[in-house]
């Protein structure tokens, strides 16, 4: 039945031609049928594109599940004195303090920290962290007293109860709640002045005068739109850390005020660091930490996460939980608030920064960044800072026998399989090479655990200078003496200082290792030669006096000789692989640039063949940790052969900072046993397949925006043959038309425009400045450099041109989802309308009243067929046939009255300007707009019956604006379920926004006037112009803006459609129905002679 009512127009000027030309009507069924298979080619295509997609998405490249469960003894306190007298939001929202079970006491005593849900998030997801705060700090900083600089103190964690409102959809809320949390700010600061609250340990520590936040999702953006508030407190906020927040980019572009206010609160961010306010920067002592889930998370792309268009280095950054240190697993969007890993290296960063001697209850800012990058940050990476090096002072005294066997050859690789089996401690001197290049290092890799104040029993890496006479070992001038002379031997001493400070821990790789959190670690330590002029040896140690196992790797590396660089093209790594042969004598660390992979949306597979070694035992698994500086994610793969790789480098949408001669694209870092003296074969490939899913979390917005765009095509040819011919073609029929003749046509236009934007698209150099992350001999270098920012905001965000058949594929796939969709509801209206005539047909009386009126359809067609030559019969006919089309119609619609439609629509409209938002007046038009259309189709089915080739300009019609507010529906739901959730907690103040008429009422006024079952009229000249005009405004704006601004599509259609109601105002809307030409109702025509 739906394929009857899509091709009736065609079906029609087919019949008649027939008749007359029996080739013509060939010709044309064979044109139909090539019309027909190129509409399902399409669907077809757009279905296996889909389904490849989701199967992609759901099963490929998918990170593993590592976050380990949690057990809690959680209570939560109500502050109800934090009442209406503090903030006009108290009967909304509420405040409470977190209290672990057997350990915190009722009132606050300790640092105040403020944790801030996300959309739809619950104030009971603090107990996670708050609960291992109190752990950490009972168990660990007082039992122990490992915090011995005397500014340790518990935190107190208040959280926010929100009642789970969809901030990610609704600005005016999200607002709301950063007002509100800055009120709860000054009075959570307030309690600690009051007696009754003040517990503090010493009245000598200054009050609180500042809270940390931590922000989940969409909690973190109103953590930042606090500070940017009129009510914000100066100073109150000096640290906040955010889980899995859309930084750059809102999740939802469907609210106005949610994309106005990220663009507000991002420019606020980004000027307070530009050079003309140093010195005046209301931001200068707040450190910003943004960390995301990675794959894991399927509710926000951890590419919004990113933080370094925001911010400089100085004061924040961006890391994944995949990159943190014993953590190395991602976490989902829930799971990040209690990822036991995870929430266990947050909550010590916070117990680390805290400093109760200072009246912000921390450290200083530099201070801060460096705790945080210390735990968050795998240390690998070139801006971290060697602490030994640098050290003033030697911290620890090594004492051997003066034997030449322990001195190393230069330039020699040291490896120890197996310890202590000399049953003594034993030391290696290697001496530090002189002749090498600055930018040489040395790398040294061993499973076991470095320490500075660890068991008797141990492995030391030491830096060491040459040996001294008259060292003073007996007033503490060093920490540790490590003496292994033998008392009849002669020793000699040497000054050294212990490199464990810069240990790197890393996921260990054995054999049948499968996760990187499986638990047991290695310990890398790596010095550039010019980082350590200034000592000769490094000295292993190897402390055992019984026979363990492990092992130790030591060596110098050559800074020519361990990189490598991948250079095929994207293209050509779609067609094969690319593979690298490392030679035999290697060293044990090797990294791999791919200097064409940058963009996120690709995924790769990686394969490290295994070699022989000829039975002899390996040191450990190949280890590959995939990495890219800018943000910060790092992935390690234990024991890797054939590893998965996906990134977030470059991606849709997300502005593209670099800074000069900084390259931001996909590096490995593998540790390789270099004791196997054999070539090691590795492969790099495309993952096609994998890296599908990638386009799900980035384009969602998309499957509104681009439909919307062919819609606004299909709509621009009906009126075409409408005003030229006087048919009004289905709405399949002209999707079969652009299909025909536009779509390849507009898969060129996105392809070259794809390839011009990633070449010009718009760039400036970023407010603030910072320094170099290359380190020097004498330290971090100071010198300035710009920070360049590109924005790739313009239709599908792509800046790279491989990428260009995306667009293509975009536009194809959304021509399959208009013709799925169109189909699924015209079959489903048929099927109401025939059901709704089937029912009536049980009223004897009404049944009787349709035949008599289809009869005169009936008598005047056949008059037509006998050619009655008389004009005068032929006129008559003619009004009998005009007659009957009104009185079936008003049979049908059951129009109401004029005065009782304008009531109707006044209601609706004043509870628009008074209450509800506009988007429930948008949903009430479109279910009676679906009303009027299963009354048109009512009436087409009921004239075919009496005549095929009936004309079906209405129905038609009504259905191709039905499609249009089908794609506009999406863009309107999220915030009227705001609205209804905002009923749901009893919350009835109305919305301060949405409530401006002319957002809705010509959309109303259209529908309302389609109730009347009349026809647009056809326009020429200056209407006819402006039509076009609008309809090209619309498929523009949605190409090249609709993804990241989808509010304005409901506003250009909402133009559009006052457009429409001032044609049929000034027309003449008072033709019937079909408002066809009544000489093309039947096959023939009235005047037509025989």
């Amino acid at each position: 039945m739906a394929g009857e009512v899509a091709a009736s127009t065609n079906a029609t000027s087919i019949s008649t031609a027939a008749r007359f030309n029996p080739s013509k009507s060939v010709q044309r069924h064979h044109s139909s049928h090539h019309r027909n298979s190129l509409t399902i080619t399409v669907v077809v295509f757009s279905a296996l594109a889909i389904a490849s997609i989701l199967y992609s998405f759901l099963t490929r490249q998918l990170d593993s599940k590592g976050c380990r469960e949690i057990w809690l003894a959680p209570s939560y306190a109500r502050i109800s004195s934090f009442d209406s007298t503090h903030t006009r939001f108290a009967s909304k929202y509420g405040l409470y303090l977190y209290r672990e079970q057997g350990y915190d006491r009722l009132e606050p005593n300790g640092v105040p920290v403020l944790f801030i849900p996300g959309n739809a998030g619950s104030y009971r997801q603090v107990r996670g962290l708050a609960a291992e705060a109190a752990h950490q700090y009972y168990d660990t900083v007082t039992a122990k007293g490992s915090y011995g600089d005397g500014g340790a103190r518990n935190l107190d964690f208040f959280t926010a109860d929100f009642n789970e409102d969809f901030t990610a959809f609704h600005g005016r809320t999200l607002l709301d709640q950063a007002e509100y949390l800055n009120d709860a700010i000054a009075f959570i600061l307030s309690l600690y002045k009051t007696s009754s609250y003040s517990h503090r340990s010493s009245s000598d520590f200054p009050l609180p005068r500042s809270v940390i936040l931590i922000g989940h999702s969409m909690g973190g953006i109103v953590a930042r739109t606090m500070l940017t508030l009129p009510n914000y407190q100066p100073d109150s906020v000096n640290t906040i850390l955010t889980l899995s927040t859309p930084h750059v980019v809102p999740p939802a572009t469907f609210d106005w005020d949610i994309v106005r206010i990220y663009d507000r609160i991002n420019r606020y961010w980004r000027d307070s660091y530009s050079e003309k306010l140093v010195g005046r920067n209301p931001l200068a002592s707040v450190a910003l930490v943004s960390i995301a889930g990675g794959k894991l998370d399927l509710i926000v792309p951890s590419d919004y996460a990113s933080i370094t268009s925001l911010v400089p280095s100085s004061n924040g950054f961006t890391v994944f939980t995949s990159t943190m240190p014993n953590v190395w697993t991602g976490a989902d969007h829930l799971a990040i608030v209690w990822c036991d890993q995870c929430r266990k290296a947050i909550v010590k960063s916070l117990l680390d920064i805290v400093d109760v001697r200072e009246p912000t209850q921390t450290k200083f800012l530099s201070t801060r960044l460096q705790i945080f990058k210390d735990i968050f940050l795998t240390g690998l990476e070139s801006s971290t800072q060697r602490r030994a090096p640098f050290s003033l002072v030697h911290d620890t005294l090594l004492k051997v026998q003066d034997v030449r066997s322990i001195f190393v050859d230069s330039g020699r690789r040291v490896v120890l399989r197996g310890l202590g089996k000399s049953r003594q401690p034993k030391a290696y001197l290697i001496p530090i090479p002189r002749d090498g290049g600055r930018e040489d290092f040395f790398s040294i890799l061993t499973d076991q655990k470095l320490e500075i104040d660890g068991k008797d029993q141990r492995v030391d890496i030491l830096l060491c200078e040459q040996p001294q006479e008259n060292l003073d070992t007996d007033h503490g001038a060093f920490s540790t003496v490590i003496d292994i002379s033998k008392p009849d031997t002669r020793s000699i001493s040497f000054p050294c200082t212990n490199s464990a400070a810069d240990k790197v821990v890393i996921p260990a790789s054995a054999k049948g290792t499968l996760h990187p959190y499986d638990g047991n670690t290695f310990s890398y330590i790596q010095y550039r030669l010019g980082e350590i002029a200034r000592y000769d040896y490094i000295a292993l140690v190897d402390s055992y006096t019984t026979s363990s196992p492990g092992f130790v790797f030591a060596e110098v590396v050559n800074n020519q000789t361990y990189r490598y660089e991948i250079e095929p093209s994207f293209i050509r790594l779609l067609g094969s692989r690319s593979q690298l042969r490392l030679p035999p004598v290697r060293s044990g660390f090797v990294e791999i640039s791919a200097r064409t992979a940058f963009g996120a949306l690709v995924s790769y597979k990686l394969q490290v063949k295994p070699h022989n070694c000829d039975g002899q035992p390996e040191l450990f698994g190949p280890l590959v940790r995939q990495f890219i500086t800018d943000p910060n994610e790092s992935k390690f793969f234990p024991d890797a052969s054939e590893v998965d790789i996906s990134f977030y480098g470059s991606s849709p949408f997300v502005p593209l900072t670099y800074r000069p001669g900084v390259n931001n694209n996909l590096k490995l870092q593998m540790w390789i046993d270099p004791t196997c003296e054999r070539p090691q074969d590795v492969h790099l490939s495309v993952d096609i397949i994998g890296s599908f899913g990638s386009l799900v979390m980035r384009y969602r917005t998309a499957c509104a925006a681009l439909p919307l765009v062919i819609t606004a095509i299909v709509l621009l040819i009906q009126f075409n043959i409408y005003d030229s011919e006087g048919v009004f073609v289905s709405f399949g029929s002209a999707l079969e038309i652009f299909i025909r003749r536009a779509l390849p046509i507009l898969m060129l236009v996105s392809t070259i425009f794809i390839i011009i934007l990633s070449y010009l698209m718009p760039a400036s150099t970023l407010p603030f400045l910072e320094p170099e992350d290359q380190l020097s001999v004498n330290g971090p270098s100071t010198g300035p450099v710009y920070r360049y920012i590109r924005y790739n905001n313009m239709f599908l965000g792509l800046s790279d041109p491989q990428m260009s058949f995306l667009g293509p594929l975009f536009f194809t796939i959304a021509s399959g989802m208009c013709i799925a969709v169109y189909y699924t509801v015209v079959t489903i209206l048929l099927f109401v309308a025939n059901s709704a005539e089937w029912f009536q047909n049980l009223d004897l009386t009404r049944r009787r009243t349709r035949s008599r009126l289809l009869s005169y359809f009936w008598v005047e067609n056949q008059r037509e067929r006998l050619y009655v030559n008389n004009n005068g019969i032929a006129a008559g006919a003619k009004a009998i046939f005009a007659g009957a089309c009104s009185t079936i119609t008003a049979f049908y619609f059951s129009v109401l009255s004029g005065s009782r439609r304008l009531l109707t629509t006044f209601i609706l409209l004043i509870s628009v300007l008074a209450y509800v938002p506009y988007q429930f007046a948008f949903v009430v038009g479109f279910i009676v707009h679906i009303n009027t259309c299963i009354k048109a189709l009512r009436i087409q089915t009921s004239m075919r019956s009496q005549n095929g080739q009936f004309n079906m300009n209405f129905s038609n019609f009504a259905i191709s604006i039905l499609m249009l507010m089908i794609w506009v529906l999406p863009i309107n739901i999220p915030v009227l379920i705001v609205w209804v959730h905002n009923l749901s907690v009893r919350w009835n103040t109305a919305f301060s926004s949405h409530h401006n008429l002319l957002s809705i009422m010509p959309i109303v006024l259209l529908v309302e006037r389609m109730i009347t079952g009349k026809m647009i009229p056809r326009m020429t000249g200056r209407f006819q112009i402006i039509t076009k005009i609008l309809l090209i405004y619309l498929i523009i704006y949605a190409c090249l803006h609709g993804i990241l601004n989808a509010y304005w599509l409901h506003y250009i259609v909402n133009i559009f459609s006052f457009w429409l109601f001032i044609v049929y105002l000034d027309l003449g809307a008072d033709r019937v129905m079909f408002g066809m030409n009544l000489r093309n109702c039947f096959d023939g025509k009235f005047d037509k002679r025989p």
